[in-house]
């Protein structure tokens, strides 16, 4: 049984603030440290601790491998106590896309969606060039700062790319999902019980629906990031042309 933190409880020289949630490996909490900075408070949970230890210190040596780029949240430090272990990350200050869609209902248009797929390809370029795939790049771990920029967050499904279970693939899977929901912003649905498709319902012109589908290896696949920002400028020119 996982032992809570509750808010004013004191880590070294961090005090608890709130709970930010709760998922299958661990409970994160916002904390302050003591010149009143905000970063984040990771508690790993007990049962996955005895069973997956070693799978759960990924995130550390990843995020580590990350010290140098702007985009992704900084790594701390670790923290024991007599019930819990766990690590402090730095803050990411903004809102997740999650919270935009779901609490706004902000819909974007295509120039707002190729603006955001061209920072995030960014961010995943810098990942895959340190030789890390992300695995869980979805709407609930991508934040928008004040300044408009895009910062990716939990890393505990991140991996070292192997070529054979953990491929650059996965994270173009996840950013043509990432980018379908955007497009679902200002879907308007029909009066009809049945079921669809993504690529049938959406407004889709025949160049984005290839290219989401090539994202996710329905048919054809891309076989680097070259190939995506290539296609996606093609996409830019075609949405100016139509304006």
């Amino acid at each position: 049984m996982d032992k809570h933190y509750n808010k004013g409880e004191v880590i070294g020289k961090y005090i608890i603030e709130k709970s930010l949630g709760e998922g299958r490996y661990g409970i994160a909490y916002l904390g302050i440290d003591d010149k009143g900075k905000k970063c984040v408070i990771k508690q790993l949970k007990v049962e996955e601790l005895e069973n997956t230890r070693k799978k759960l210190f990924y995130e550390e040596k990843i995020l580590r491998n990350l010290d140098n780029y702007s985009g992704f949240p900084k790594f701390i430090s670790r923290f024991e106590d007599e019930y819990r272990e766990g690590y402090i990350l730095e803050y990411m200050e903004g809102n997740t896309f999650q919270q935009i869609l779901s609490k706004t209902q902000y819909e974007f248009t295509k120039e707002d969606i190729y603006e955001i797929a061209d920072q995030l390809l960014d961010l995943i370029e810098n990942l895959h060039n340190e030789n890390i795939v992300h695995r869980d790049i979805r709407a609930s771990n991508v934040i928008v700062n004040q300044r408009k920029e895009l910062l990716l967050i939990d890393f505990g499904l991140a991996r070292f790319i192997d070529n054979k279970r953990y491929t650059k693939k996965i994270d173009y899977w996840f950013f043509s999902d990432f980018l379908i929901h955007l497009y679902y912003s200002s879907y308007v649905g029909e009066d009809s019980e049945e079921e669809r498709p993504w690529y049938e319902e959406l407004d889709l012109i025949e160049e984005e629906r290839h290219f989401l589908k090539k994202l996710m290896g329905i048919g054809d696949e891309y076989k680097n990031l070259e190939e995506i920002r290539k296609d996606l400028e093609e996409l830019k020119k075609i949405n100016e042309v139509n304006k």
